[in-house]
């Protein structure tokens, strides 16, 4: 039986500002030079409090993100770092403080898990986590034999599918975008924001919220694919992690430790598989 989805009374909390902010700029074309007006891509805080059954909220994290989607936000955060035991009950926007998400669990807030108050950066992603092996633990891996068997070429229509979809990146060049496909190249999902691991987060974290909505096959990045974004991914149970820009060596690492198929450089009909290419069929030997 399904957990039923979360209430989400608001998709943002309590910001002024949407998405993209207006600005007033100088353009210089050559020797000339005039005013203009330019849309530039929202960065403000979001706290993120938690609390469980009758207990006062604490703040978790703080993170630089792109006002939409919140929720989700908070949720694939809590997620990733392995705080939501049982599940959410509530989460909504706090009502007396502007960019606070209130999360509400249905068992216990894990404190031995609270080491710190998790600090984020709009590009920095998470921190803290040194090794490999410390994320196995958290996260037991997925099983490449259990597929999808996907035909590569399936992954080189996705870029441009992403693209077409990156709303706010069309008004100001300046935002990270996540998306979601089923194993047939349907686009399920996609959010963006000014951080990498806030769009990844805002993806993932819909999920969490709505356990009804469909789990992505491949998730496709529209930037480079670092440590924490194939933790995210493997945590959530993506199997294929693509990336139309580069790895780290960390996430390749991480990627063949957790049995994620990792997928760099994608873009036209070229691409690097750098873990698990058996889902695409091809050699296991090949990617080592």
């Amino acid at each position: 039986m399904r957990a039923p989805a979360v209430p989400a009374e608001h998709a943002t909390a309590g910001s002024r500002r949407t998405g993209a902010t207006p600005v007033s700029v100088i353009a210089l074309d050559g020797s000339t030079a005039r005013r203009r007006r330019d849309r530039l891509a929202t960065e403000e805080p979001l706290e993120v409090r938690v609390a469980g059954p009758g207990e006062e909220p604490v703040a978790v994290a703080v993170t630089m993100r792109t006002p939409g989607n919140d929720l989700e936000l908070a949720a694939g955060l809590l997620a990733a770092e392995g705080l939501l035991g049982d599940g959410i009950a509530a989460a909504r926007a706090c009502p007396d403080a502007e960019n606070v998400v209130q999360v509400r669990l249905r068992s216990p807030l894990r404190r031995d898990r609270l080491r710190r108050r998790i600090e984020i950066s709009s590009s920095c992603g998470l921190c803290g986590h040194t090794t490999i092996d410390e994320l196995a633990v958290r996260c037991p891996g997925l099983d490449p034999a259990a597929g999808p068997a996907l035909d590569p070429a399936l992954l080189f229509a996705l870029p441009e599918r992403l693209r077409e979809h990156q709303r706010l990146f069309a008004t100001t060049g300046g935002l990270h975008a996540a998306a979601g496909f089923a194993a047939d190249g349907t686009l399920l999902a996609l959010r963006e924001d000014v951080g990498r691991h806030n769009a990844l987060d805002k993806l993932l974290g819909r999920r969490v919220l709505d356990p009804a909505t469909p789990p992505p096959a491949i998730v496709l990045l529209s930037g480079r694919a670092s440590l924490e974004l194939v933790q995210k991914a493997a945590i959530a149970g993506v199997p294929v992690l693509c990336a139309v820009s580069a790895p780290s060596s960390l996430a390749v690492d991480a990627a063949r430790a957790l049995g994620v198929t990792l997928v760099g450089f994608l873009r036209g009909e070229r691409a690097n598989v750098y873990a698990h290419p058996e889902r695409l069929g091809l050699d296991a030997e090949a990617a080592r």
